[in-house]
């Protein structure tokens, strides 16, 4: 913070003492910024007088093709009639071509040349020079000739010189005859006053403001001659389009004779306003000095937000923290005691979803104004993240005192909050701690305010809990358990079993569930229900559960390998999806064993559907993008709503043990296990029953339609020796 006053104070001196200097260096950087905008703006106003030459002369392309096209209608209806009427007489002739040619069109004469010898030519005045012309004494010709006889298409040929004198584009279609017209006639030609067709299409060397030029002589596109305009016109920088003839085309181009440049006018526009605007910037610059009041405040803005909370205005985490830490060094010397409060709303996430998160932030704001109201003016009040909340109660004299504040707070914040119209009431759970006897340090204290909360809304929600000698115990219990399972991990103690899954159409076991078995060096066999929910609260469940699917992966390729093609069932908790990664980090584990993802079963409760994020279903529908399959576990216990259930991204359920336990005396339970069933049969999902004990039951659940058992009844968890032994039947 020093630093940035202290820049601040330098920055201050500097535009006070040469203020001029200041302004002049700032104007000369708008400026130069100015003068590179001015460069791209000139080339993109470039770019678009271009870009317009190009549209115009696709008009203009569009327009000679048509005339070309309409030139060359003349010359296919005359093979038509000729065609049929091969002895075509020169009065015949002549009345065609006037027919033909009543429409104002570009077209000199048109001859008939059967066997390729010219001998009708209409309009025949000035023209009788080319009667009797025979195309094979003029190479010249007669290679466009021959060309459009192999195509039996019209080739445009030309600029050429005429033997009558002058120039002239010439089209040439062959005429075949006899009943499969495969036999050559000869040839009809028009020859075609190139200047005229080009006049009439709209073309001149110069339009709108720029050189226009055609190549392409004998239709050879790039290749061909410059024949219209100057050549000059397709150096670099042109725009061109091409002119499609019946067979082969021109290229029509357009370029400025001085390059495509920006008008006088626009140059004197840009300039005058980036002069402008330099100016203007540079005596802003000038008056920034008198702006020092402005600029403390923004820092004073961004010390409060470093500090503070925006949405509720109470102290942040960090602020807290440093709150909390001078606290304890003044306690410590006078021997004072203070109380450390830890409040969560309850079900907060319900009212985002339900009433959507701008209510929520309302609910935030109203609670923390409450709050402030409730305690007294110097005791501390901090928002440390989402709905979590602290108090610090300052020199108690006993912890009867934290009490009651903590059921008034209970009671007066517990009343309705009015949000957009409506009341909305919310209760919350608090986690005490007394200082210093839960804790002589900031983290010590946090986490054991922290952990009575957790067990306030274990018991039930919206309960007070002081943290106490249990759950000291309790804490240090986790914190073994958590170091002995890393231990263990380490040191393999722990085992996979297998517990069959037989389809009841087939009677075979088809899957098994792979269930974790620690074997402690001391304590002998430890239930999973003793260390699975104190990995899940301390982290430990990220690394055993990454050794159970990489444990299951190796398992489930040795049961291929001895020709048992069976699904393992593998369990995910919660906390296991937390991490950003986890999904990725599984199929990692999995394609190492090369396991095919069909084989794998995530087993998942209904929590994580229910309570989970985006975040957790992104995941879940990525594994199952990759052939992984997903199954609802202890299935009943939860929400186990249909409405909720359309939508689960689910392959299987797997229905509760306790519901197997009385299905054949408890009339509730038996309708209950039907109706599941049903729905699974409704959804496409499969259901497996957990716990079944004897053929009654077994009996009873294939007469639903229950696809799939487990149990007792079937087979215990085995280890995979014995497992591999039970699916052979030798035990």
């Amino acid at each position: 913070m020093s630093s940035i006053i202290s820049s601040s104070h330098r920055l201050l001196n500097l535009l006070t003492i040469r203020p001029f200097a200041f302004s002049a260096m700032i104007f000369s950087i708008v400026l130069i910024i100015s003068a590179l905008f001015i460069s791209h703006e000139f080339e993109r106003i470039r770019e678009n007088i271009k870009h317009q030459a190009f549209v115009n002369l696709l008009t203009l392309g569009a327009r000679l093709e048509g005339e070309i096209n309409a030139h060359l209608v003349v010359l296919r209806g005359l093979k038509a009639e000729v065609a049929i009427n091969s002895d075509i007489t020169q009065a015949e002739f002549a009345r065609l071509v006037d027919e033909y040619l009543q429409t104002q069109l570009s077209i000199k004469h048109i001859a008939l040349a059967p066997d390729l010898i010219i001998t009708n030519l209409h309009p025949s005045k000035g023209n009788e020079k080319a009667l009797g012309l025979n195309y094979r004494k003029i190479p010249a010709q007669l290679s466009a000739i021959m060309e459009a006889v192999e195509l039996d298409e019209v080739i445009l040929s030309g600029p050429v010189d005429l033997v009558q004198g002058g120039s002239a584009l010439i089209a040439r279609v062959p005429v075949f005859i006899g009943t499969d017209r495969k036999m050559l006639w000869g040839i009809v030609s028009a020859v075609i006053d190139d200047k005229d067709l080009l006049q009439r299409a709209g073309i001149d060397t110069s339009l709108w403001g720029v050189d226009i030029a055609i190549r392409g002589k004998d239709a050879k596109g790039a290749e061909g001659e410059v024949f219209y305009g100057d050549p000059a016109v397709f150096s670099p920088g042109s725009v061109s389009v091409d002119v499609i003839l019946p067979y082969g085309r021109w290229q029509l181009a357009a370029n400025a004779s001085q390059g495509w440049q920006v008008s006088t006018k626009e140059v004197i526009y840009y300039w005058l306003v980036a002069f402008l605007v330099s100016l203007a910037t540079g005596m802003a610059a000038y008056l920034i000095a008198t702006n020092y009041r402005e600029k403390l405040q923004a820092i004073e803005t961004a010390t409060y937000r470093a500090n503070y909370d925006v949405l509720t205005g109470l102290s942040n985490r960090y602020h807290f923290s440093q709150q909390l830490q001078s606290l304890i060094y003044e306690h410590q010397r006078h021997g004072h005691m203070f109380a450390l409060f830890f409040i969560d709303l309850d079900y907060f996430k319900e009212v985002n979803d339900n009433w959507g998160h701008p209510a929520g932030d309302e609910l935030l704001r109203l609670f923390a104004h409450r709050m402030v109201s409730i305690v007294r003016s110097d005791d501390l009040i901090a928002r440390l993240a989402g709905d979590e909340f602290v108090i610090v109660l300052k020199d108690l004299e006993s912890a009867t005192q934290a009490e009651l504040l903590a059921e008034k707070l209970q009671l007066e914040l517990g009343e309705p909050y009015l949000i957009n119209g409506q009341y909305l009431s919310v209760t919350h759970s608090l986690g005490i701690a007394m200082y210093p006897a839960d804790g002589g340090s900031m983290e010590l204290l946090l986490q054991n305010a922290d952990r009575a909360m957790y067990e306030a809304k274990r018991a039930g929600k919206n309960r007070i809990f002081f943290f106490n000698d249990h759950l000291s115990q309790e804490v240090k219990r986790h914190v073994q358990v958590h170091n002995e399972i890393l231990d263990g991990l380490r040191k393999g103690q722990f085992e996979l079993y297998l517990q069959p899954i037989m389809a009841l159409s087939s009677g075979r076991v088809s899957k098994c569930e792979a269930l974790v078995r620690w074997v402690h060096p001391e304590r002998g066999l430890i239930s999973p229900v003793e260390f699975i929910p104190v990995a899940e609260q301390t982290g430990a469940i990220k690394p055993l559960g990454e050794w159970i699917l990489d444990e299951a992966c190796h398992l489930s390729n040795q049961l291929r390998e001895s020709g048992h093609s069976i699904q393992v069932s593998i369990n995910r908790s919660v906390a296991e999806f937390y991490p950003k990664d986890a999904d990725q980090r599984w199929l990692q584990i999995i394609d190492s064993h090369n396991v095919p993802h069909d084989m794998i079963v995530f087993e998942i409760t209904e929590s994580l559907l229910m309570d989970g994020g985006d975040s957790q279903l992104d995941k879940i529908n990525m594994l199952r993008g990759k052939g992984i399959a997903f199954s609802i576990d202890d299935f009943g216990t939860g929400y186990s709503a249909i409405n909720y259930l359309r939508h689960y991204p689910v392959d299987y359920l797997k229905i509760d043990r306790s519901f197997i336990t009385d299905l054949l005396e408890d009339e509730q339970d038996r309708t209950l296990v039907e109706v599941i069933i049903k729905m699974g049969q409704t959804l496409g999902i499969r259901v497996v029953a957990e716990g079944v004990e004897d053929q009654a039951q077994m009996d009873m659940l294939k007469e639903f339609g229950c696809d799939y058992i487990q149990g007792f009844y079937l087979g215990k968890p085995l280890p995979y020796d014995e497992f591999i032994a039970f699916l052979s039947g030798d035990s």
